[in-house]
């Protein structure tokens, strides 16, 4: 008669053990990998403003608001304090608000790069309100990203912070913080590094700051600048 084997206390306190060990591994590897993709996204998307920038023909300098269609990327936050989001888009009508029909299409989904801030940041992706809205907006629902800070130096030597959380460029690509409402100028492009700050809501995973230079428009993370 063949007996049946029975794990004992000591293989089962070992099995236990070992499945302890390989999720306290598990656990610091997606919270990298939720950084990491932040990180990329965020990058991407502010190069494919500035990619659009370059591209844009529509600006006329006979216009004295001209400059409020400078392509930008911009942070915004949702209402009732349920998350923050970016936007990139475009004041074609100079009318210092951007509609959906001035944002750009986000490539990974053909879908808005727009949100209204009046409403909440929706809680899934089933919400009706995303049929035309790319989920990879809401940066706080789907990265834990809860706070953003700009600090951008301009020609008028005024140091622009988290109170102005956007950037733009020009059609030739150069990086402003600020442009006139009144008349042409060029006051707003900046002059020094303008540092973008990533908060996660979660304290463990570590900020990122992304750096755009002047003049070239370049972004990169602080920490590797091949990224």
């Amino acid at each position: 008669m063949r007996l049946k084997k029975a794990f004992t206390m000591v293989e089962l306190l070992i099995v236990i053990v070992i499945l302890a060990i390989l999720a306290s591994y598990s656990i610091p590897r997606f919270k990298r990998d939720t950084r990491s993709e932040a990180i990329n996204h965020i990058l991407s998307m502010i190069r494919y403003t500035q990619n659009l920038a370059l591209h844009d023909t529509k600006h006329s300098i006979d216009d004295t608001k001209w400059q409020r269609s400078f392509w930008r990327f911009q942070i915004y936050n949702c209402a009732g304090g349920s998350g923050i989001y970016y936007m990139i888009g475009t004041d074609k009508n100079l009318n210092r608000g951007i509609g959906r029909a001035e944002t750009a299409i986000d490539p990974a989904n053909s879908k808005f790069t727009f949100w209204d801030r009046r409403k909440a940041c929706p809680k899934s992706s089933d919400d009706a309100l995303m049929q035309q809205v790319s989920p990879n907006i809401f940066l706080t629902q789907k990265y834990g990203i809860n706070s953003v800070t700009f600090n951008c130096r301009v020609r008028t030597n005024r140091v622009y912070n988290s109170r102005a959380k956007y950037i733009g460029f020009d059609n030739f690509g150069r990086p402003i913080h600020s442009w006139s409402t009144t008349r042409p100028n060029y006051w707003g492009h900046i002059v020094g590094q303008c540092r973008i700050r990533f908060n996660f809501i979660d304290n463990s995973i570590d900020p990122f700051t992304i750096i755009v230079e002047p003049e070239s428009g370049y972004a990169y993370l602080e920490e590797n600048n091949k990224l």
